[in-house]
């Protein structure tokens, strides 16, 4: 479903005295049609820019490539890019500032269909409540506005918002990182139901490591730009190969109540 060889970005600052700085550094792996691959790594390590690399939200330096269900996106301009944005979407990490304050749940949710020009505005609005249920939320939501829902309520809306464009590869930036424990828990078998429903791809971006374990088939771990290691989520979680795996896997295991540590 995806695959990305060789993908780097550098950043530049300053006029006179330029500074460059390399975010994310010939990075290289493959997700397969309903996969999940969890990428891990500590803040600022480059997971957000990567994904937003693919997306082609950003650009990226030259001589890596960006394959999405076949097709190579690496020289796409935007224009080109706009027919193929429904294959691939992205939920960010702050659900909260996904969605405009000033428009209601309804109206945020028939904006994508109305900018792909998927069907009519009858069509579009059962569209919209089937979805709606499938996430769990109840039609009285949509004359509301974002501030008036809760945290979890809004990432409901923003899976359902993606939804209605049927993607084939889904980013998860973070999903959870910004709800309660309990609410975490219901977005992520949320999350799971439809992903088998739909056949999606997932690309589950986190810190958590347990987190990433209990979710993923695969990780790859993410330090300084870079994949330092990929493998299943039991080779790494239990034989973690490279040190920063190692400290992480360590740091996860000294948090454990049940190892006597």
């Amino acid at each position: 479903m995806l695959q990305i060889h060789g993908l780097s970005k550098t950043f530049h600052s300053g006029w006179l005295n330029k500074q460059s700085f390399q975010a994310v550094r010939d990075v290289s792996f493959e997700i397969a049609a309903s996969e999940t691959l969890g990428l891990v790594g500590e803040s600022g390590c480059g997971k957000s820019t990567l994904s937003r690399l693919i997306l082609k939200l950003l650009p990226a330096d030259p001589g890596g490539r960006i394959v999405v269900d076949g097709t190579d996106i690496t020289a796409y301009s935007m224009k080109q890019m706009r027919p193929l944005r429904r294959r691939m979407q992205i939920l960010f990490q702050h659900p909260d500032s996904a969605l405009n304050p000033r428009q209601t749940i309804l109206r945020s949710l028939l904006e994508p269909i109305a900018l792909h020009r998927l069907m009519g505005r009858e069509e579009a609005e059962a569209k919209v409540l089937e979805l709606l249920e499938l996430v769990g939320l109840h039609r009285d939501l949509l004359t509301r506005f974002p501030h008036q829902i809760s945290g979890g309520q809004v990432q409901r809306v923003v899976i359902a918002r993606a939804l209605t464009l049927e993607p084939r590869l889904l980013i998860l930036d973070e999903p959870t990182s910004m709800l309660d424990v309990s609410v975490q828990a219901q977005v992520m078998e949320l999350l799971q139901s439809v992903q088998r429903q739909f056949d999606i791809a997932y690309l589950f971006i986190s810190h958590d490591l347990e987190l990433v374990s209990h979710a993923c088939s695969r990780i790859a771990v993410m330090h300084q730009g870079c994949i330092v290691e990929h493998g299943s989520s039991e080779a790494v979680m239990e034989q973690p190969q490279h040190p920063y795996t190692q400290q992480l896997t360590n740091a996860f295991r000294a948090l454990d109540p049940l190892s006597g540590r």
